[in-house]
């Protein structure tokens, strides 16, 4: 888990367990790894996909409709509950909890697993 997440609270019935691209995860392409080798000593970090996007690369998902930065990221909670999330007990109480870290941290919200 990233020491980030470290932060937020676990309970009996929920913990976060990692982060999650919404509404994907930003699929980079060849395009991006030649402009990253060819302008930024091969480093594919942010800057090197910005200004691939900039030079006609784009999210192999959605081919360009979302740039880069509206690609969002997510927190992955589990919930240990079998039951629909809008009848858990609790769930509503533990988000609201943390929604303020949340929203600091530039999370754009939650999606949920079910732990097995």
């Amino acid at each position: 888990m990233d020491k980030k997440l470290e932060k937020y609270p676990k309970t009996e019935k929920f913990q976060i367990i990692d982060t999650i691209g919404v509404p994907h995860s930003y699929c980079l392409t060849p395009k991006h790894i030649v402009h990253a080798s060819d302008h930024f000593s091969g480093m594919l970090g942010e800057a090197a996909i910005i200004s691939a996007e900039k030079n006609g690369a784009r999210c192999d998902i959605c081919k360009g409709d979302r740039s880069y930065k509206e690609h969002e990221t997510a927190l992955l909670v589990e919930v240990d509950d079998k039951r629909e999330l809008k009848d858990i007990k609790g769930l509503e109480e533990y988000l609201l909890s943390i929604k303020d870290m949340t929203e600091k941290d530039g999370y754009a919200g939650f999606v949920f697993k079910q732990k097995k």
